[in-house]
């Protein structure tokens, strides 16, 4: 892209505020490569908010934050881990208790991220925060209580 007349048109910015009483300074010589101005003008959209507290050390965070680095889909907060199936509905989202790959698992007090579901469809392998105080990950039964939780459902992101 080739911006023709740039240098005319700092100038006159430059006059501008001269004769308005401020000064800015400008070293027009390091435009004249137009590549090099795209460069310098790029702009990268923000990160979003994750709106839970408490990284790897809490669920809901981790979850959140898998799903939005895996997938780049910011949730919006649906409240304490138990309550994110029926939130998620209420919002639109599709739920569901067949499990699928970039779901998210939700059990009556705990959220983990579903990356991959094995081939017969019993296994589900979490990625989760809260468990033990931090990050972890691993197999786990598709369709069963785990830890005396009662596992609610999933909530598709695509």
């Amino acid at each position: 892209m080739k911006f023709k007349g740039f240098r005319k048109v700092m100038n006159a910015i430059l006059t501008a505020g001269i004769l308005m009483g401020t000064t800015t300074t400008v070293q027009a010589e390091e435009w004249d490569d137009p590549q090099e101005w795209e460069a310098e003008t790029s702009w990268e959209a923000p990160q979003a908010y994750n709106p839970y507290w408490g990284g790897y050390g809490n669920c809901t965070w981790s979850a959140w934050q898998i799903a939005y680095e895996t997938t780049g889909i910011a949730l919006p907060a649906f409240g304490r881990a138990g309550s994110w199936l029926n939130s998620a509905a209420s919002m639109g989202y599709y739920v569901s208790s067949v499990p699928v790959e970039n779901s998210i698992v939700v059990w009556s007090n705990h959220v983990g991220y579903v990356s991959a579901v094995s081939e017969d469809g019993s296994m589900i392998y979490v990625r989760e925060g809260g468990y033990c105080g931090g990050y972890h990950e691993g197999w786990f039964p598709a369709y069963y209580p785990r830890s005396w939780q009662a596992l609610y459902g999933y909530i598709y992101l695509y």
